[in-house]
C-alpha cells in the first residue's frame, strides 16, 4: 500500500515519526511524504509552556510535540499516486488520492484543538474524517492524563491519534469508542483561552500540591464486606470497612480468594519509601476483622493488580508488572505466602492490568497497553491462547478500543443474572473516578461487543476496582483516606445501554473459569 503523510512544513512533530516509522514497519507499505504550502506553526505560547513544563515538572523529552524536521523531510517524496493520504497539514492536500485520512482535535484540524479542549475543560476527542465514508468518522477518547500538564496529555492524546490513524489504514471495522455522549467541538477562537490557562496552570498546580502537603495528601484505601446474601450488584448500597495500612504505605487493587475455608484479600501496598508497589496479603474473618497485610511477593520493578485465580487445580497470580515490560504468571508453592514466576506470557510490551477470561478452557487476556507516550487507561487489547501458558494470539482488531471512559480492566469478570459483566474503570475525567460494569455481547477472534450496564460509585471518593467472590465484596477508593474507618459504595445500572462494537454476533454460551 503507498501512503503518503501530507504534512506542514512549519510543524514537523515527532507523533508524525511515530506514524511513518510504524507504518513503514507493515510489510507491503510504502511510505513517502509531501508538504502543504501553508503554514500554521504551533503557537509561541504554547510552545513556551511545553518548554516550561520540563523545566518545572521534569517532563521527559522525545514528546510527542517535539520539531524533528530534519527525520521528516528525509522521507521520500511521493512520485506515484498514493493509495492513501493522511492528512496532517490542515490544508486540503493537492495531491490526488483514493482516500484521505484528516485527524481532527475537538473539531479542529491540529494538535491545537486539544490544547484548545484542555483550555476549556472538555473531554478529549480525536476524530479521524475518511473520504471513503464521510458520514461517519473514526473516534478515539484519549485520557487526560494530568490536565494541568499539558505535555503529559499532548503526548497521550497524539499517541492514540497515531493508534486511530493505523487501525483505520488497516482497514479494520470502525467502532473504536463509544458513540454516546460525545464532547462538544470547540469552535476556532481558543488562542485567548490557551493564553488565559497557559498563564494560569503553573499557579494552580503549585497551589493544589501546597494544599495536600497542608492538609494531608490523597491516596488509595481497600473497603471490603461479607454478605452471603446480596451483593453490590442486587442490593444498590452497601458499606464497605476501610482496611488498615501502616503511615509508610497506602492499599490498592483489591482481589479476595478463599481456600480452605479461610478468605484472603490481596492488595497492592505501594510503599513510599521505595517508591514501587509490591503484592500482599490480609486475612478476611468471619467475625468481621482482617488481619495486616503481610507482603508475598516483591520485585525490583512496580507491581500491582494481583489477579488470583484457580487453574487446572494450581493457584496462579498474574499481578501488573508495566514497568518491566511484560506479563508474568505466578504460582502459589506454598499459599499464600510463597510464589513461584512460572512464566513470561508477553515480553517487550508495557500491559496493564491483564485480567484473563476463560472461555471453553481457552483463556482470553484483557490488557490496557501503553504505546508511544500514551497512558495506560485508555486502549484495550485483546489476546487468546490456546492454553494458560500458550503463545498470545492479537484480536484481529486490536486496538479494540480507544476510549477513556470504556478499556482498562478493573477487577475479574463476574457472572451476574445470567451474563457476563467486565469492569472497566472511567477514566475520562481522571484516573480512578468510577467502575463501569459492561455486559459482554460478543467475544471472538474477530469480533468483540459490549454494553455499558451500570457503575459503581464510591460517595465522595473516586473508585477503580471491584471484585467479588464467596461472600466477599471489596473495592478500592481514592481520596483522604487516612482516618476513613467504612466508606459506602452505590450501583446505579443504566436505563439504556450503548454497545461499543466491533462486530456483534449471538453471545456465546459457555464460559468456565476466571470469574470474581
Amino acid at each position: 500500500m503507498r501512503v503518503c503523510l501530507h504534512l506542514d512544513p512549519s510543524r514537523l512533530l515527532r507523533w508524525h515519526l511515530w506514524l511513518a516509522e510504524a507504518l513503514a514497519e507493515v510489510p507491503g507499505n510504502e511510505v513517502s511524504c509531501t508538504f502543504g504550502s501553508d503554514r500554521h506553526p504551533m503557537p509561541p505560547i504554547c510552545r513556551l509552556l511545553l518548554e516550561l513544563e520540563r523545566l518545572v515538572y521534569g517532563v521527559r523529552g522525545d514528546g510527542a510535540t517535539d520539531s524533528v524536521p530534519a527525520a521528516l523531510r528525509a522521507l521520500a517524496p511521493s512520485s506515484t499516486t498514493p493509495d492513501v493520504v493522511i492528512n496532517l497539514s490542515g490544508e486540503k492536500p493537492v495531491i490526488n488520492a483514493r482516500r484521505v485520512l484528516t485527524p481532527h482535535f475537538n473539531g479542529m484540524p491540529g494538535e491545537i484543538g486539544a490544547m484548545v479542549a484542555l483550555a476549556n475543560g472538555e473531554d478529549l476527542l480525536v476524530e479521524l474524517h475518511d473520504t471513503t465514508c464521510p458520514w461517519s468518522p473514526w473516534v478515539a477518547r484519549p485520557a487526560s492524563a494530568d490536565r494541568d500538564v499539558l505535555a503529559v496529555t499532548l503526548d497521550g492524546t497524539l499517541s492514540c491519534a497515531v493508534l486511530l490513524i493505523l487501525k483505520a489504514v488497516r482497514g479494520d471495522k470502525r467502532s473504536v469508542a463509544s458513540e454516546a455522549a460525545r464532547p462538544r467541538t470547540s469552535g476556532l477562537q481558543g488562542g485567548s483561552s490557551v493564553l488565559r490557562w497557559a498563564s494560569g496552570t503553573i499557579a494552580s498546580k503549585a497551589a493544589r500540591l501546597l494544599n495536600i502537603i497542608a492538609k494531608g495528601g490523597r491516596m488509595w484505601g481497600v473497603g471490603w464486606r461479607l454478605d452471603e446474601g446480596k451483593s453490590l450488584l442486587d442490593r444498590g448500597k452497601a458499606a464497605f470497612k476501610m482496611l488498615a495500612a501502616d503511615a509508610d504505605s497506602y492499599l490498592a487493587d483489591p482481589f479476595p480468594f478463599s481456600h480452605r475455608g479461610q478468605t484472603f484479600i490481596f492488595v497492592e501496598q505501594y510503599s513510599y519509601r521505595k517508591k514501587r508497589g509490591c503484592i500482599a496479603v490480609v486475612t478476611a474473618n468471619r467475625d468481621g476483622t482482617a488481619g495486616e497485610p503481610r507482603v508475598v511477593l516483591e520485585e525490583a520493578h512496580h507491581l500491582s493488580y494481583p489477579f488470583v485465580f484457580e487453574h487446572d487445580g494450581q493457584i496462579w497470580m498474574i499481578p501488573e508488572s508495566g514497568a518491566a515490560r511484560n506479563v508474568s504468571l505466578y504460582r502459589a508453592i506454598e499459599f499464600p505466602y510463597r510464589w513461584a514466576r512460572e512464566a513470561c506470557l508477553i515480553d517487550r510490551v508495557e500491559a496493564y492490568d491483564c485480567t484473563p477470561l476463560f472461555r471453553d478452557g481457552q483463556p482470553w487476556f484483557f490488557v490496557s497497553p501503553r504505546r508511544w507516550r500514551s497512558s495506560s487507561w485508555d486502549i484495550l487489547d485483546i489476546y487468546r491462547a490456546e492454553s494458560l501458558t500458550g503463545a498470545w494470539v492479537p484480536h484481529a482488531a486490536n486496538p479494540i478500543l480507544i476510549d477513556a471512559s470504556l478499556s482498562r480492566p478493573a477487577g475479574a469478570f463476574i457472572e451476574h443474572r445470567g451474563q457476563i459483566l467486565r469492569p472497566v474503570q472511567n477514566c475520562s475525567r481522571g484516573y480512578g473516578d468510577a467502575v463501569t460494569l459492561c455486559r459482554i455481547d460478543a467475544l471472538g477472534p474477530s469480533e468483540f461487543a459490549q454494553a455499558p450496564v451500570g457503575v459503581i460509585r464510591a460517595t465522595g471518593f473516586g473508585c477503580h476496582t471491584y471484585n467479588r467472590g464467596s461472600g466477599l465484596e471489596v473495592i478500592d477508593v481514592f481520596g483522604r483516606v487516612g482516618q476513613l474507618r467504612e466508606v459506602t459504595a452505590t450501583y446505579e445500572p443504566f436505563s439504556a445501554t450503548v454497545s461499543a462494537s466491533v462486530e456483534r454476533q449471538p453471545a456465546w454460551s459457555s464460559v468456565s473459569a476466571g470469574f470474581g
